[in-house]
């Protein structure tokens, strides 16, 4: 994580030139204490990152300095549809990687291209809560993301419900509200899962259908 945030701060500075400890802070979620460590840690690895006192100061890089780490990981890589979608991104556990991605692909553009890209996330939010809030408890929804894409079975516990035992091959976010595409016993059934309680991740892995589309599954299904 702290990896990944160092090289965060150097494609934010890269980008935007000088920012406070606090800009900084507020936009890598954590605390200026942790900022300062990091330029310590920067700066002991020979990157020219200085800080400079007084009103109108900040943290910048030496003009001139690039960097040119913008390769993207197989995780980073997998996040790229959800660079526009950070709150979604957090939900699902992968809001690291997803704000590392965006800021490796903004730094790839030209200037006057990334700035505009970056002004979008100034005028336009998608809040993926309904307003009575997120409903599923911390860390579920992850986990369940996590077994669709290794494939493997989980076992749910939804509201009231006796506890039961999926395939699930997708994960929909519609108006505010979750549901789980798994595999029926003829072909995918759809489960609301905004009242699940509990999952406990198996072993079991499994084979989806060699010819299953969630994106077609889903426009059939809400025709």
């Amino acid at each position: 994580m702290r990896a990944a945030r160092l090289l965060d701060m150097l494609l934010l500075l890269q980008r935007r030139g000088r920012m406070t400890a606090t800009e900084l802070a507020d936009t890598l979620e954590v605390s200026r204490r942790s900022i300062l460590r990091d330029v310590e840690a920067l700066s002991e690895t020979g990157v020219p990152i200085f800080t400079t006192r007084g009103a109108g100061g900040g943290i910048e890089l030496l003009d001139g300095f690039q960097t040119h780490l913008t390769g993207l990981t197989t995780e980073e890589a997998m996040c790229l549809f959800l660079v526009g979608q950070p709150r979604v991104a957090h939900r699902l556990g992968l809001g690291a990687p997803t704000s590392t991605a965006r800021n490796k692909l903004i730094s790839a553009l030209p200037q006057a291209l990334a700035d505009e890209a970056d002004r979008l996330s100034s005028w336009l939010l998608h809040d993926p809560d309904p307003w009575t809030g997120n409903r599923i408890p911390h860390g579920e929804l992850r986990r369940l993301a996590r077994m669709v894409r290794e494939q493997r079975q989980v076992e749910l516990t939804i509201a009231d419900h006796p506890t039961i035992i999926v395939k699930p091959i997708g994960l929909v976010l519609k108006a505010g509200s979750w549901h789980l595409v798994v595999c029926g016993r003829s072909e995918a059934d759809v489960m609301c899962i905004d009242e699940l309680r509990a999952t406990r991740l198996t072993t079991q892995r499994f084979i989806p259908p060699c010819d299953f589309d969630l994106a077609t599954f889903w426009k059939q299904h809400t025709a």
